[in-house]
């Protein structure tokens, strides 16, 4: 009998560690999951001033979220670029740029341009929230492109003989990365580019390090927040060395 118990007692340890073994690798997965959401949500914010625009297509437009995170919630809309074809051209929602982490914009106070639409204002989500990098572009007056956010870094991308990268056509093949202050580094897609323009584009090697082929990116400064004219207040740019 004292044998019996003795194997029944052993075999149940050995059960109980067994349990404790398996609950402890199956619940590993959702530990590293957990620290590693934890992580990414603890990045810091760098903080960045200036204004953007909602590059969106999509018919049901822009989820605006708590986090930045795609599975975050989402707290409102921002409706996708109004195209009247009769005028030949598109109308962003314009936001506020307030900072950065890891591709995702936080950003507040947007609002409709019912100016140029020529409708009444959209409904849209104007509180403070992030979205992806990959919704936003912006409109720079600098005539360089650089490799860091700075006026004294390497210039990495030119537009021609000191054309600005203002135009509708280089808005359009730009979208956010990351921003520090008044600067924004942006990435810009060689396909969107007209062929006109893709032949006078002059972008450093640097520039494309690390992306794949057919894009690259630059910091730019001197961002104008207005759609429809230039911003005089920005002045005329340096010369790039």
């Amino acid at each position: 009998m004292a044998t019996e118990h003795l194997l029944r007692n052993v075999a149940l340890l050995l059960a109980t560690a067994g349990f404790a073994s398996l609950a402890s690798c199956a619940g590993a997965p959702s530990e590293n999951k957990a620290a590693t959401t934890v992580a990414n949500t603890t990045l810091p914010i760098t903080a960045c001033k200036f204004g953007a625009f909602v590059a969106e297509n999509d018919p049901a437009g822009l989820n605006v979220r708590a986090e930045p995170s795609a599975s975050a919630k989402v707290l409102g809309k921002l409706p996708r670029t109004f195209v009247e074809p009769s005028a030949g051209y598109g109308v962003r929602i314009e936001v506020e740029v307030a900072g950065a982490r890891n591709g995702w914009f936080l950003i507040r106070n947007a609002q409709d341009n019912d100016a140029l639409t020529g409708q009444p204002p959209r409904r849209l989500y104007s509180g403070e929230g992030w979205v992806s990098g990959s919704k936003l572009t912006v409109k720079s007056q600098a005539d360089v492109g650089r490799s860091l956010p700075g006026p004294d870094a390497a210039a990495v991308l030119r537009i021609g003989d000191n054309q600005r990268f203002d135009d509708d056509d280089t808005i359009e093949a730009a979208r956010l990365v990351d921003c520090k202050g008044t600067w924004a580094q942006v990435e810009f897609s060689e396909q969107r580019f007209p062929a006109d323009m893709r032949a006078s584009l002059k972008v450093e090697r640097a520039a494309r390090e690390g992306l794949p082929s057919g894009r690259f990116r630059a910091w730019v400064d001197r961002i104008c927040a207005i759609q429809e004219t230039s911003c005089p207040s920005l002045g005329a740019p340096e010369p790039a060395p």
